[in-house]
């Protein structure tokens, strides 16, 4: 199917209840379907439905004429518009991180189904996000929906006891002078503060997707990746620099050997920064009464790359402080980067992030919460 897409374009979701995504073809975004292929057109959220239909599931069949027969009746898929843009549910499914954290699964609500998109682990009591999880689909990544904007964070009903203590929003706790004012408060100095938070320098605490919204094809898909539970804060230095080049080279790899890759991407430790006395202190967004931290800055970021068929994985970890020397001790598994051909970008620059390759292996021995998978060969 190749006539277009309508401005918020229904899923078409398959018989073993996965989205049927797009390819790029000579440039051109199509779905490959089968004559006689059954699928179901779906409009999912809230009131949302199909618009030539009024229902938000249609069964339907591809015709030989490039079309989905819903009803007796043939559509092309520019007709397949749904009333809104499709919008996700949260469902916890579980819990993760040991028990400390509850496991949330963003999809689909097609009917009695939910389609994942993918998984957050989130500390509710201390507004921690662990890690997410994600597929990066190598035949269609590069057929994304390229003009989306980006929307604005949400918390999804998350972290309202947080918000309620603070008196401020979570969006309100990442702004860059609210920053300062926390930072000044944890090193003792204003002054200090401002030289740490430079904005001119992009040296900021950024929104630092976990599961990003470039892994992701629709633009409802995308937009599904702007939850509070997918992000922490990351300097943005790091953020635009090394950790953007790992992203990229992902969704290279998967592209260019058309293969799926299982991402899952988390945080670990809390930085440090030094204080007016020159002594180390960690930094949170957010404090209590009793002196307790909320949404931590992470010492580190981590992500393992799996591709399943042939069990091959790497991990990269970056260490989250354009300020602090990089020490021996901070390298917490075997550096093997030499051993991945495809790492091409600078590693060693501590401003843009310092970098380092592990074995999945050697992850899990650091980092008890990362995927245990012992995956020997590395992609």
């Amino acid at each position: 199917m190749t006539n277009g897409s309508p401005q918020w374009p229904s899923f078409l979701v398959s018989a073993d209840k996965l989205v049927i995504q797009p390819t790029l073809q000579s440039g051109v975004r199509k779905i490959d379907l089968d004559v006689g292929q059954s699928v179901t057109v779906a409009c999912v959220g809230g009131t949302n439905n199909l618009l030539v239909t009024g229902q938000q599931t249609n069964a339907a069949v591809c015709t030989s004429n490039s079309k989905l027969s819903i009803n007796g009746v043939e559509y092309g898929y520019n007709q397949l518009g749904c009333v809104k843009q499709n919008a996700p549910a949260l469902i916890e499914t579980g819990t993760c991180a040991g028990s400390e954290g509850v496991e949330i699964t963003v999809g689909w609500q097609v009917g009695s189904d939910t389609v994942a998109e993918f998984t957050m682990c989130h500390n509710k009591k201390a507004a921690l996000n662990y890690y997410s999880t994600n597929t990066i689909d190598g035949k269609s990544v590069d057929a994304d929906d390229k003009t989306n904007g980006r929307p604005s964070f949400i918390t999804g009903g998350y972290y309202a006891d947080l918000e309620a203590a603070q008196g401020k929003t979570v969006n309100t706790l990442y702004t860059q002078v609210q920053q300062t004012a926390t930072i000044a408060q944890i090193v003792g100095s204003t002054a200090l503060a401002n030289e740490y938070i430079n904005v001119n320098a992009q040296l900021f605490l950024s929104r630092g997707h976990m599961a990003p919204d470039g892994d992701f094809i629709s633009a409802a898909s995308q937009d599904s990746s702007y939850y509070f539970m997918n992000v922490a804060p990351q300097w943005q230095t790091f953020n635009g620099a090394h950790w953007v080049d790992v992203e990229n080279a992902a969704r290279r790899y998967a592209t260019t050997n058309r293969v799926d890759l299982k991402i899952t991407t988390g945080t670990f430790g809390v930085t440090t920064l030094a204080d007016i006395n020159g002594v180390q202190q960690e930094i949170y967004l957010a404090f209590d009464e009793n002196n307790n931290g909320y949404i931590p800055v992470p010492k580190y970021y981590w992500k393992v790359v799996h591709e399943p068929i042939s069990d091959t994985a790497t991990a990269f970890v970056g260490i989250n402080n354009p300020y602090n020397q990089v020490l021996p001790e901070d390298i917490i598994c075997p550096d093997v980067c030499s051993q991945v051909p495809w790492v091409t970008w600078e590693l060693t620059n501590v401003q843009k992030g310092y970098m380092f390759c592990c074995t999945t292996a050697d992850l899990h021995k650091a980092i008890e919460f990362a995927p245990d998978m012992d995956v020997p060969l590395l992609l």
